[in-house]
């Protein structure tokens, strides 16, 4: 039995957080409550806290094991990881704390060969690549590659979303083009990629045109920001433009990315559409009405990401652990510092 109380990093006044004790939450029809073992760090977590009122939980991604399984088919002590929208109001949820609800078809199943450390890292991450590649730019998937090999463009190959990207784009059969710093180019292509480009150099785009023969039409922004949508305009194909889906809302950059590119289309694309309900999130494209579709698509891969990971098809980030979670914010500030990179931030919760 879980206790009636538990911590939990909740908003408080000015922008931050406090470890607080809570009511443990209670799941509704359809849920299950997770006793969460481990927490990974995400942007989002940070920029949520900054822009909610007091009293909601933080954090979206977890792995722990199933506290009650309120009658669904996982069964109490297994082991699970999954994402929630953090600090969402209704439902509320949040991760980081001891205890959190989740629907019982948003978890996978953790592998015995996968560290909680390791599963913490994955979800919200891999989500967003999901989304974005095979849903939002129509590649096909790893279940069906494609025959003939064509290229892709993942910028911020070695973000934590870029890398999964990187891996799923291979998986489907993907001549893959990872932009990254130099000194993480060897790790881009021990992911799969075929050719990595450094996005310090004023050229890149050009080097982009030139290791795709000016043949590419797809892209994925991990950046979204100083001007990355423009950058990847120039990159594709002059003759028949291209798709860009980014990570973050881009509704000031489509003018321009037109004006370089006639053909090109820009859209940005929120995970939290996994969750189904309606939802307006700032300016991002994608949003809006229920999207029954985006949770299918969702919970179809977390049924088939188990065998991914026992057979190493997808590799999770790799991981920093920081501490517990009074070291939580101490953490967003390293990373809002930019001293986070190619690497995922977790937290030791139970």
């Amino acid at each position: 039995m879980a206790p009636s109380t538990m911590k939990a990093l909740v908003s408080v006044e000015g922008k931050s957080a406090s470890v607080q004790s809570v009511p443990v939450p209670t799941p509704g029809e359809g849920e299950i409550l997770v006793k969460v073992h481990y927490v990974a760090q995400n942007p989002t977590d940070w920029k949520a806290m900054a822009n909610v009122p007091p009293g909601r939980t933080i954090g979206c991604d977890f792995a722990g094991t199933v506290e009650d399984s309120n009658g669904s088919h996982w069964r109490e002590g297994q082991r699970v990881a999954g994402f929630v929208r953090g600090t969402a109001p209704s439902p509320p949820r949040g991760a980081f704390a001891e205890y959190a609800v989740i629907e019982s078809s948003l978890v996978f199943a953790i592998p015995d060969e996968v560290s909680y450390q390791d599963a913490a890292v994955i979800s919200l991450a891999f989500a967003t690549a999901v989304q974005a590649l095979f849903q939002r730019l129509k590649l096909p998937e790893p279940s069906k590659p494609a025959k003939s090999t064509f290229p892709v463009l993942i910028n911020g190959g070695t973000s934590s979303v870029g890398q999964y990207a990187v891996q799923l784009c291979k998986l489907a059969g993907a001549f893959v083009v990872a932009t990254g710093s130099k000194k993480n180019h060897e790790l881009l292509k021990s992911l799969g990629a075929d050719a990595t480009v450094d996005y310090k150099d004023a050229d890149w785009p050009e080097q982009v045109r030139k290791v795709t023969h000016d043949g590419l039409e797809h892209a994925f922004d991990c950046i979204a920001e100083k001007g990355s949508p423009q950058q990847i305009a120039k990159a594709l194909s002059p003759t028949k433009g291209g798709h860009i889906v980014a990570i973050l809302a881009v509704v000031d950059a489509k003018d321009e990315v037109r004006q370089l590119n006639s053909k090109a289309k820009l859209e940005s694309t929120i995970v939290y559409t996994v969750f189904e309900q309606p939802l307006r999130y700032g300016a991002f494209d994608n949003c809006g009405e229920a999207t029954p579709e985006d949770k299918a698509i969702w919970e179809k891969y977390l049924a088939i990401l188990p065998e991914f990971l026992t057979k190493g098809k997808i590799k999770p980030n790799r991981v920093r652990e920081m501490g517990g979670m009074e070291d939580i914010l101490a953490g967003f500030q390293e990373q809002k510092e930019g001293r986070v990179s190619a690497e995922k931030l977790v937290y030791k919760i139970a």
